[in-house]
């Protein structure tokens, strides 16, 4: 029985191919012969790749979600980096709400990177309509904390009082006395229509929501947040 062949050898095509075509052998091939066949096995036999866990694919495809609508929105949803780019994560999420947080240093040409910080509250509105998204102060890293500041302080009130407060998007209808009923600040993107008793939204994007009814009388109040880009500027938020 012959004596096996040296690793050297075997784990060297050039020397392999020169062997076996010397010694007369069986299995006689070229070196480029034997370097595609041991890629070819090699492909094969490798071990099938793990897709990652059930809960990490739905974080990603949230994610997904959100960023396609904060650039929708015409927002930033990196930080860009001198050394690398700083992604939206996940920072907290309640009751359908999700708070979607960056922070990292930003490039700016030739200056020094400067500390930077980004958050967006995302999620769907009371009608079950959406999604929307708004940008708030960069500080902010929870759902609570970004509904606290969103929040008008007339609108906090009547909840305090036990007042029924509905919201389409920026504008809150706070139930109050049928004198004060249909009035209040509605954006142009919303329409009040009193003899179906239907607050109708209908965004500058074309994009359908579904009428807020609301049987009892109502005054609105319309929201704010800070606008899309590198701004400190407040305005409609939606």
């Amino acid at each position: 029985m012959a004596a096996p062949l040296p690793l050297t050898i075997v784990r060297n095509p050039v020397a392999l191919a020169t062997h076996l075509a010397e010694h007369q052998m069986p299995g006689q091939r070229s070196k480029t012969a034997i370097t595609l066949l041991r890629r070819e096995r090699a492909r094969r036999n490798a071990p099938m790749s793990t897709p990652p866990p059930l809960r990490e694919r739905a974080r990603e495809r949230l994610l997904k979600r959100i960023d396609q609508e904060i650039e929708h929105r015409g927002g930033e949803t990196l930080i860009e980096g001198n050394f690398g780019n700083t992604y939206l994560e996940i920072s907290d999420r309640r009751d359908r709400l999700v708070l979607a947080h960056a922070e990292g240093w930003r490039a700016y040409g030739k200056q020094s990177a400067r500390r930077s910080r980004l958050s967006y509250l995302w999620g769907p509105d009371d009608t079950g309509s959406g999604p929307w998204a708004v940008r708030v102060p960069g500080t902010v890293t929870t759902v609570a904390d970004a509904l606290e500041w969103l929040t008008p302080t007339e609108v906090k009130k009547a909840r305090d009082k036990g007042l029924r407060v509905r919201r389409q998007g920026d504008v809150y209808a706070v139930e109050t006395t049928p004198a004060h009923d249909g009035k209040g600040v509605l954006p142009d993107s919303h329409d009040w229509r009193p003899k179906t008793r239907h607050l109708v939204h209908q965004p500058e994007d074309g994009r359908r929501h579904r009428p807020l009814r609301l049987p009892w009388p109502v005054r609105f109040v319309a929201q704010t947040a800070y606008e899309m880009g590198r701004t400190n500027t407040r305005g409609d938020a939606d």
